[in-house]
């Protein structure tokens, strides 16, 4: 080799050496993306102590609620780890990002959505009233001056704290889950409790001491909710309308209930984010 070649190929090696440093710079982002990690899991919150919607069984989390969020992260293609809380903390949780979403038959309310996002809606049904058989009691008339029990941040503590002076309650006595409420109604600690139709219908199908005196035609629907801004809320909502249209939601819902869902209700149909 020359010399007087030395320069020229000097000067080639650098052009090509900036042509494959530019190359790099442009496909970074592209080979990045191709070796990017799995998204991670959701957080979601739940209460696991309000059958049928979350329980434990042998110590297993199951119930509509968890086999409903396992197939919405199934189509989302991520993994879902649920955080046990009392449900009165979930909202807190959700504000402060210590989860992702919460589900717990969940009521959407003007006052809720306020602060947080709900995905669409994928059941409705209305509050009821258990009191034990004993109590003979047969009307709202008949808790003037009773004591009444409630979970405690649940829209059920609302509605007796909005029609208390419309029916004379007397004081609401909070509770933090099912069973602790009905040791309450059977050592008198309360005269009724004020909850979720479905889950007061699904504990008396256990405790024939009990019945539910009265349904609320309050028309609650439950949807998953998530914080204010949540940049999962339109994938997970997309998921759960997935869920609706290709069945498996009406599964989830004939294996906790037994039965076929009435035609047109939300466990069916495809709705609007509230």
């Amino acid at each position: 080799m020359s010399v007087a070649m030395r320069p020229c190929l000097c000067v080639v090696g650098r052009v090509v050496a900036g042509l494959a440093m530019a190359l790099l710079v442009a496909l970074g982002p592209a080979l990045a993306q191709t070796h990017d990690p799995a998204p991670p899991g959701l957080r979601v919150g739940t209460f696991a102590d309000n059958p049928p919607w979350e329980f434990r069984e042998q110590g297993d989390l199951t119930g509509f609620d968890i086999d409903l969020m396992k197939a919405v992260a199934a189509r989302m293609d991520v993994a879902v780890e649920f955080v046990d809380m009392p449900f009165a903390q979930l909202f807190t949780a959700l504000a402060e990002g210590r989860i992702d979403a919460a589900i717990c038959s969940i009521t959407v309310t003007p006052e809720r959505r306020q602060h947080f996002e709900f995905t669409q809606p994928y059941y409705q049904t209305s509050q009821g009233v258990a009191a034990m058989k004993r109590a003979r009691l047969r009307s709202l008339a008949d808790l003037a001056g009773k004591r009444v029990g409630a979970e405690a941040g649940s829209t059920n503590e609302q509605w007796l704290a909005d029609n208390r002076a419309r029916y004379g309650f007397g004081p609401t006595v909070t509770s933090t889950g099912l069973d602790a409420a009905m040791e309450e109604l059977r050592e008198g600690r309360i005269d009724a409790y004020f909850g979720d139709l479905p889950a007061l219908l699904f504990r008396l199908l256990e405790q024939t001491d009990l019945s539910v005196m009265m349904r609320l035609p309050t028309n609650d629907q439950y949807a998953i909710a998530l914080p204010s801004n949540s940049p999962l809320s339109s994938r997970m909502d997309a998921a759960l309308a997935e869920i609706k249209k290709d069945g498996t939601l009406v599964a989830i819902h004939q294996r906790w209930f037994g039965m076929k869902p009435e035609p047109d209700s939300p466990v069916t149909t495809v709705l609007p984010r509230p």
